[in-house]
């Protein structure tokens, strides 16, 4: 069954608590960053208008145009050793899916960081952790929606044409992320993965096939799920099960 989730569910109690606007910049991820070196508390955002350099998982770019995509990045700093924070990354797309579903949007979630509708890209996922020795000193999470107008790729959906609805009101859609997101952050931060692979099962994309490399060589392979511990299982034509950490996942046929 799929999950439902209405607007006004939760309200954010500390991500978002201090905001930083900005008409335009190269990365919020940066700007977050920066922010965080110079000591800037948990739960603070980014948000820019307009970045000239937004970028997504493994440095790919993700356009960033004026007055068409919600662009925001939040300074995290959970209680957790390094090897927690990259399934952090798993609860964040299950806060982004509810995000997208309160405004009417049939999303789901490819791995590791995607929301999609209708096997097209409404909403993206960066995480970037910043160490010192051993300890988490933050952890930078951008949020990148496609809210209205054209989208930018053929690939691409907006929340406008994917709920059917007029163009989203960018505060609300805010004030709805910072508390989805907040929730399943302090969910994961709680008690672990294990409280996030359920919701994630439920809210999972089908119909996608895996591009992954094991042991050096090449494998392609049907999208099974999560393994206990945030690790994508992808079963190959011989009915084989594998556990991988990075790789592509992307629409095979019919998606959802």
């Amino acid at each position: 069954m799929r999950h439902r989730v209405t607007p006004h569910d939760f309200i954010a109690h500390w991500l978002g608590t201090a905001r930083v606007d900005l008409a335009r910049c190269g990365s919020t991820n940066d700007e977050a960053a920066r922010l965080a070196r110079a000591g800037a508390r948990h739960g603070t955002i980014v948000i820019a208008d307009q970045q000239d350099a937004g970028r997504g998982r493994e440095g790919r770019p993700w356009a960033s145009p004026p007055g068409t995509g919600l662009y925001l990045s939040a300074v995290v700093r959970p209680p957790l050793p390094i090897t927690l924070v990259p399934p952090m990354t798993l609860a964040i797309g299950v806060g982004l899916c509810d995000t997208a579903r309160a405004f009417g949007a049939d999303a789901y979630l490819k791995w590791p960081n995607d929301a999609l509708v209708g096997g097209k890209k409404l909403a993206g996922v960066l995480v970037e952790s910043h160490t010192q020795s051993t300890r988490v000193e933050a952890v930078i999470v951008g949020i990148g929606i496609n809210l209205a107008g054209e989208p930018p790729l053929a690939t691409a959906t907006t929340l406008e044409l994917a709920s059917g609805r007029a163009p989203p009101d960018r505060e609300a859609v805010i004030a709805e992320l910072c508390a989805h997101v907040e929730r399943w952050i302090d969910r994961y931060v709680a008690s672990g993965i294990a409280a996030i692979t359920p919701a994630w099962h439920e809210r999972m994309a089908t119909g996608l096939t895996a591009r992954v490399m094991i042991d050096g060589a090449p494998l392609v392979g049907d999208v099974a799920g999560l393994d206990h511990d945030g690790a994508l299982l992808v079963r190959d034509v011989t009915g084989c099960v594998h556990r991988v950490r990075s790789g592509d996942v992307e629409p095979s046929h019919a998606v959802c």
